[in-house]
């Protein structure tokens, strides 16, 4: 349990790697030309709706997309590419009957088993997922992709080492992939190896030096190792491209940390701009204010962590009548 008086900061690096890969039939790859027209008009409905899929059109791509479908029971892809639109519209349990179709008129398609296993994970299905991202490697024995959505999968079943030995596949067979980089970094964030989340995550900036993602589990993984400086420019380069409120906060515990305090009340109230109900900033800023001996701006704090998060209101209220004022940072 964390103690009383200690910053608090966001574990803000964990989720951010894990997302899955959902992959579409490229439209090149639609079919051979067809003699019979009605074949022809249910590749034209797919390709229409590919790009109201692409144009964020999810209900016109849906409806053409079954269009398709519908004239030609057969059609594969369609039946692939409908399940895809379905999952990016929310529709999981839709995306599986689509994903099972079209696997069930091929069942060598490892692209299918691939999208059914992200389904089957975004779903909470683990042991299905698995099931089905194994089948996709056993069609396709070097498919990237399906490495990295299998770790995904195991990562979320709480199997940390059968996540990092598939990630460390995908980034085997391709040593571009940002996301697995990524993803491997915030496992041994969590698992407190430091070290070598850090070079995961260089090589995971290295590859996308624009990610606010990437560089806000950067920061953490160096404030987790006690690198604060480098904690700090990381933490610096993800706000300047995406300000965020838990970055903003975790800049102001390091900020802290290091005693540069007005910084870190800066950083505090940043947080607070980008989220006013954001309880672990407001009460670092009260934390920060009663350490500079601001005792009013720190009862501001208080009152609105009574009405945002009056848990931690008790433990400014004891901190400021007991006068007393922890330094440490929470670990």
């Amino acid at each position: 349990m964390d103690k009383k008086g200690a910053c608090r900061f966001a574990n803000v690096g964990i989720a951010v790697g894990l997302a899955a890969w959902l992959v579409v039939s490229a439209a090149a790859q639609v079919r051979k030309p067809a003699d019979d027209e009605s074949l022809l008009n249910a590749e034209r409905l797919h390709r229409l709706g590919l790009r109201y899929a692409d144009q964020g059109r999810y209900d016109d791509a849906i409806r053409v997309l079954r269009e398709a479908v519908q004239i030609d029971p057969g059609y594969v892809l369609a039946y692939n590419d409908l399940g895809y639109v379905y999952h990016t519209a929310g529709r999981r349990d839709e995306a599986v009957s689509s994903y099972l179709e079209a696997i069930r008129l091929r069942g060598d398609y490892a692209l299918a088993w691939n999208n059914l296993g992200v389904a089957y994970s975004a779903s909470g299905n683990y042991e299905s997922a698995v099931e089905a991202l194994r089948q996709a490697l056993r069609i396709k024995p070097d498919y990237a992709a399906a490495f990295y959505n299998l770790g995904t999968a195991y990562y979320k079943a709480g199997r940390t080492a059968e996540a990092v030995e598939n990630l460390l596949n995908a980034v085997r067979l391709n040593p571009s992939y940002a996301d697995a980089y990524l993803s491997l970094g915030v496992i041994y964030t969590e698992s407190g190896r430091y070290a070598i989340a850090v070079e995961a995550l260089k090589q995971a900036a290295a590859l996308r030096p624009g990610s606010a993602p990437i560089y806000r589990s950067l920061g953490l993984a160096h404030q987790k190792a006690g690198r604060l400086l480098d904690a700090v420019e990381a933490y610096r380069k993800a706000q300047g491209f995406s300000p965020d409120a838990e970055v903003c906060n975790n800049l102001g515990v390091v900020l802290d940390l290091l005693g540069r305090r007005r910084e870190a009340i800066e950083s505090y109230e940043k947080a607070i701009s980008l989220t006013p109900n954001y309880g672990e900033a407001h009460y670092n800023l009260a934390l920060a204010h009663l350490r500079a001996g601001e005792k009013d701006k720190a009862l501001r704090q208080y009152a609105t962590l009574k009405m945002v998060a009056a848990g931690l209101a008790d433990e400014i209220f004891g901190l400021m009548h007991r006068d007393k004022i922890l330094s440490a940072a929470r670990e």
